[in-house]
């Protein structure tokens, strides 16, 4: 009964943070079919937690639950204020009340169901799970910003920490510890990004003028899917290998822990935490998707950035439209539209700052393509473009400063990828099955091809190939030779950007903004999966490691979003494109090995239940076995203790381990804990953190 009163206490909280955005969103979304709606959960928690850290950062209002409410309430205000100058904007909610029931019921779905998978492997050890905790926890107890580090004593955290904020945004107004609002946090957080990507899609879609219901079920439905349960086809061959299907051309795939060791108990395989391979496809990589994410439950960055990136999709789909002229004196016009534009990009570096420029890249693409549209032409478009976009991008900057200014990141360059790469087989059993519902929507739909147009784009995609090619060849002549059959990934991704790009501009070209725009979105994922295999970020681990988890997780919330997209179109013209039968064939093939794929999310789910974790939501209950009386002394420490000025004393813990437990626990800091994390989160590493170490 605890859990459930915790479970509807946090609902209630989101739904507050719902409520007060529904306004600005309806403001900030005026030119797409659905004013947002379905976004406006993501939006309300952002401009809250904001304000509530911002206040704190600046020591005007110490962070607590009145800070908290008052944060909201200061949305809500800002809401009828918009409400008294646009009164319009009510009129457009009205009109989509039906929409935003049934997003919330699909919303309260989704939170009761990865609430429960939660609630069955609840236990934050292993992987970066505590370190997240330890994040949570910090916001929890601090009244300054950024927080005191618990695992560097005497420094601040230096990391970006906005999501755990809004993790404990929550948690304070639903009246939960950090432990529970661990878990609950990653529920609701998956529950909003599905909404919102759903939102995307029919949202897309809707730009062509969908008049069948059956078309925007079909669009959110397919967008929810290809989001939250299709996986790579790496996890069916597991499966299937560890059933004696095939075994020895599944082991010839390469991918390590694949088939797993030993057979199946109930129908899946019996290894312990077999389904980790499926994120381990390529070798040097972390090949994350979005269900894995939700079932392993650890609300890192990347998790609690995923509704802010759909929403920054979303304002280059509106952008993209064409509605709005691009001049900077429209945000001078309307400063509410400035002011939410600044604050969701200053959210987002805030909350996972590997997003940012990916995000604001297609934002910038998305206006030059609008602008040429228009008729304007490089590099007149470029400077227009520059002129508009320049304007929120300062004030983006300028509210997320106050983090950015405070935190000290390891310095990062760009950097050749070299000495390994993705060979065909492993890039698809990665990337096959959330391609597959696009495939098949656009073998129905047919759309014409812009020759002209996919020879301009597959021809800068060659020239970026060739770029490459040289500065690997001038660093190592034989890195040409070693990428192997990666050549076939590196000839197949420009392939399918000219594709793209041709049926975009067909599309743009009919005024089918529908298609133009999922086909663009459906390019610029194909855009950045290039780029991985040309560029990483050179950071610590020195390799591409983080750049392809990164990366390629944004990339599929994008897919998912124009698969969407483009399947809604498809049942809106259905009579239109089932002209060819082999068409129809082939596409329901397609939708075939897509839904079998969601066989995996499916058998991890009913493999974690097996683990033997006792149930609850609580995160660090299991402590109560493993360590008794710690969780007692840390809560004495959290009502004594002030973390600016009290130090514990506890061994150094490695990373990935279960050092530092009691200062995740309490908040309050430790000489030094998870030292390699520290390492990464700073550009220089304190001298006494030095001394602690040798």
């Amino acid at each position: 009964m605890a859990a459930l009163g915790s479970v509807a206490s946090w609902y209630l909280a989101s739904l507050a943070v719902l409520l007060v955005g529904l306004v600005p969103i309806a403001h900030l979304f005026e030119r797409v079919p659905t004013r947002g709606v379905l976004y406006a959960r993501a939006l309300g928690l952002i401009a809250t937690t904001w304000i509530a850290w911002a206040l704190a950062r600046y020591n005007l209002v110490p962070w607590s639950t009145p800070s908290v409410v008052g944060s909201l309430a200061l949305v809500l205000v800002g809401a009828v204020l918009l409400v008294r100058r646009k009164p319009e904007v009510l009129t457009g909610l009205r009109a989509q009340r039906g929409l935003l029931l049934a997003g919330e019921a699909t919303f309260l779905m989704l939170f009761a169901l990865i609430a429960l998978m939660r609630a069955q492997t609840p236990a934050a050890y292993a992987t970066e799970k505590p370190m997240d905790l330890m994040l949570i926890t910090a916001v929890h107890q601090a009244s300054t910003m950024p927080p005191p580090d618990p695992w560097l004593a005497g420094h601040d955290v230096s990391y970006y920490h906005l999501g755990h904020a809004s993790a404990d945004v929550l948690a304070r107004l639903s009246h939960q510890q950090p432990g529970v609002a661990f878990n609950l946090v990653t529920a609701s957080t998956g529950a909003t990004a599905a909404v919102a990507v759903a939102g995307l899609a029919v949202d897309i879609a809707g730009l062509a003028g969908l008049r069948r219901r059956a078309s925007r079920w079909a669009a959110g439905a397919v967008a929810i899917a290809s989001f939250a349960f299709i996986a790579p086809l790496a996890g069916l061959a597991s499966i299937l290998g560890a059933h004696g299907v095939a075994t020895g051309a599944i082991a010839r795939l390469g991918i390590e822990g694949i088939p797993p060791e030993g057979g199946t108990a109930g129908l899946v395989p019996d290894a312990f935490w077999w389904w980790w391979s499926t994120t381990r496809v390529l070798p040097g990589t972390i090949t994350e998707y979005p269900a894995f994410t939700l079932l392993l439950g650890d609300p890192h960055a990347h998790l609690l950035g995923m509704p802010l990136a759909v929403l920054a999709l979303a304002l280059a789909t509106q952008v993209f439209e064409g509605g709005r002229p691009l001049t900077w004196r429209g945000w001078v016009r309307d400063p509410a539209r400035l002011a939410l534009t600044a604050l969701l990009f200053a959210g987002i570096v805030m909350t996972n700052a590997w997003d940012v420029v990916t995000l604001g890249v297609i934002w910038a693409a998305a206006a030059v393509l609008a602008a040429a549209r228009a008729g304007w032409r490089p590099p007149t478009s470029l400077v227009l473009v520059a002129r508009w976009g320049g304007i929120p991008a300062a004030t983006a900057l300028a509210l997320a400063w106050p983090l950015l200014g405070q935190i000290d990141p390891p310095p990062a360059g760009l950097q050749l990828v070299t000495g390994e790469h993705s060979d065909p087989v492993r890039w698809l059993a990665v990337w096959l099955a959330p391609m597959l519902p696009l495939a098949a929507a656009l073998l129905l739909l047919r759309p014409r091809l812009d020759g002209t147009a996919s020879i301009i784009s597959g021809t800068l995609a060659v020239l970026a190939v060739a770029a490459w090619a040289t500065g690997a060849a001038m660093r190592d002549g034989d890195e040409l030779v070693a990428r192997g059959s990666g050549w076939i990934v590196l000839g197949g991704l420009p392939i399918a950007i000219a594709l793209l790009s041709g049926w975009g501009r067909a599309a743009d070209q009919a005024r089918d903004r529908g298609l133009s725009t999922a086909l663009f979105l459906a390019g610029a994922a194909a855009v950045i999966i290039l780029a991985t295999e040309l560029v990483r970020v050179d950071d610590a681990f020195g390799y591409r490691l983080n750049t392809v988890f990164k990366i390629w997780l944004l990339a599929w919330v994008i897919l998912a979003a124009s698969a969407g997209a483009a399947v809604g179109l498809a049942v809106e013209r259905f009579e239109a494109v089932t002209a060819r039968q082999w068409r129809t064939g082939v596409a329901i093939a397609c939708a075939a090995v897509a839904a079998a794929s969601m066989l995996t999310p499916a058998a991890i789910a009913l493999s974690r239940t097996r683990e033997g974790q006792t149930s609850g939501l609580d995160a660090t209950a299991y402590l109560d076995a493993d360590l008794p009386g710690v969780r007692e002394a840390a809560a004495w420490a959290r009502g004594t203790l002030d973390p600016r000025h009290a130090v514990v004393l506890q061994s150094i813990g490695e990373s990935y381990s279960e050092g530092g437990q009691f200062s995740v626990l309490s908040g309050v800091p430790t000489l030094l804990s998870w030292p390699n994390h520290e390492r990464q989160w700073r550009g220089t590493v304190p001298e006494d953190t030095r001394r602690i170490q040798t």
